[in-house]
């Protein structure tokens, strides 16, 4: 639920309002070629659409969990007609890579890593601060 880049900008191509939820708030006028931006790190983070969203949870995403995600809540590589235009090629990426390091090593927690996870402030794209350390130790290929 760390997307890797935090937010997605959008631009408005007609005037569109916003209402509110609550009668003490104003609407929110966005004007043509108004900038919007999408915190998918927050949509991500909030208890509202994810239960407990900070615990490692691959299995919210699973076949059988899948219809429990609210449609526009999960937003790792954007959405609609301007989404990533890499995202196929880089999940497509990182199944590979997983798919060989399951393969030929024993994955674990390097000596180097901080728990928990804290984002490094310096950066535009989302890293952990003092870096993502595993280790990992060669399986036993004649098996």
């Amino acid at each position: 639920m760390w997307p890797p880049v935090p937010a997605n900008d959008r631009s408005c191509v007609k005037p569109y309002t916003i209402w509110p939820n609550t009668s003490d708030e104003s609407p929110l006028e966005i004007p043509t070629e108004g900038l919007i931006w999408i915190l998918s790190h927050a949509i991500h983070r909030d208890p509202k659409y994810y239960e407990d969203p900070n615990k490692f949870d691959p299995e919210r995403f699973s076949i059988e969990n899948k219809h429990k995600i609210r449609p526009y809540t999960y937003l790792p590589f954007g959405l609609g007609p301007r989404n990533c235009i890499g995202s196929r090629f880089a999940l497509l990426e990182i199944k590979i890579l997983f798919f060989k390091l399951l393969l030929n090593f024993e994955l674990g927690i390097g000596e180097k890593m901080v728990y928990p996870l804290k984002l490094a402030r310096n950066g535009f794209i989302h890293t952990a601060e003092g870096g993502f350390w595993l280790s990992l130790k060669k399986l036993d290929s004649s098996t």
